[in-house]
């Protein structure tokens, strides 16, 4: 019988842990076949404690305590302990809808590699967002890279593990088990709760870290030419991420470390440029680019190949072109 076995990593999330595992209570209803371990990475308040209290209290929950070695360890620490044939994650400081299970449950009749799904961004004040799973439900590169949002096959997991040490683990990990995923199956729904604005989060660091993102980028494409898997549609799926992260989230991120030094950040995009050209010399005629460029459209306008191609390019076309797109995103909100 198919199961799923959920892994939880906790590290200080004493304000938070109690909602995230009653969530899951809520949600598992009369499902049996749900195995949840909680990996303590080494916490220093309270939050070990509270788990391990749940742990006892409900049979199907399994504690594990380890040195602190960060979240992509702790994933990868609690693969070891899964029974099941499928396997999800969820940061402790978030939490789940009340039909996330018996959703996933009904996704996995269909017995498909992944399972995908919307969320929603819980910001202050209560505010809640709508996030699409995929910028287009029909092709598996537009998947969202983040590992909390998704349901996988256990033996993806076989070769490929979380990069340890390195912010942005999710993009370095679920674009290499693209790979091996022959089908999919999209639940066009929110089912999972993610506080946009907790402290330690990508979207609240701005340090040297964001440069991370160029090494899972390049070993994800490295990954891949080793083997000798970069076909058409890989490498098209490839250089639209490349594309989107770093010409897109990661310059905002990177305008704010450089403090406004807008030489060098106009010297960080020109690296970026050329790396963009040396993997994907032909990117201006991608796959995705062409016929879905409704998440470039939005962000960049109708010129979005010419406004892409200009950040880096100089120093005058890349400010502004950076000009043009806080004015129209300003305008937007």
């Amino acid at each position: 019988m198919d199961g799923i076995s959920l892994i939880l990593p906790i590290y200080n999330v004493e304000n938070y842990i109690e909602k995230c595992l009653q969530s899951i209570v809520k949600s598992m209803k009369s499902i049996s076949n749900i195995q949840v371990i909680l990996v303590d990475d080494g916490s220093k308040d309270s939050s070990g404690e509270i788990a391990q209290k749940f742990a006892e209290e409900h049979s199907n929950f399994y504690y594990v305590q380890k040195e602190n070695g960060g979240l992509s360890d702790a994933r990868n620490y609690g693969l070891q302990y899964v029974i099941h044939n499928y396997v999800s994650f969820i940061d402790s400081d978030d939490y789940i809808d009340e039909n996330y299970f018996s959703e996933i449950f009904a996704a996995m009749r269909n017995k498909p590699d992944m399972i995908i799904f919307d969320w929603l961004d819980v910001g202050d004040n209560n505010y809640f967002n709508t996030v699409k799973g995929m910028d287009n439900p029909n092709f598996l590169w537009t998947v969202q890279p983040s590992a909390w949002n998704k349901v996988y096959k256990k033996h993806l997991f076989d070769e490929v593990k979380f990069p340890k040490g390195k912010i942005y683990e999710d993009v370095g990990t679920i674009y290499k088990l693209i790979n091996d995923v022959k089908t999919f199956f999209y639940i066009d729904k929110p089912l999972y709760m993610y506080r946009k604005n907790r402290g330690g989060s990508i979207l609240t660091t701005i340090s040297p870290k964001i440069n991370n993102i160029y090494d899972v980028l390049e070993d994800t494409y490295i990954f891949y030419e080793r083997k000798n898997a970069l076909s058409e549609e890989n490498l098209d799926g490839l250089c639209y991420q490349y594309i989107k992260l770093l010409m897109w989230s990661n310059m905002y991120r990177q305008l704010k470390y450089f403090k406004l030094k807008l030489f060098s950040f106009y010297t960080k995009m020109s690296f970026t440029r050329g790396l963009l050209y040396n993997r994907f010399p032909h990117w201006k005629s991608n796959y995705f680019l062409k016929n879905y460029p409704f998440y470039f459209i939005d962000r960049y306008g109708k010129n979005y190949v010419k406004r892409i191609d200009n950040l880096g390019k100089s120093f005058f076309s890349t400010l502004s072109t950076l000009a043009l797109l806080i004015a129209r995103n300003i305008r937007k909100k």
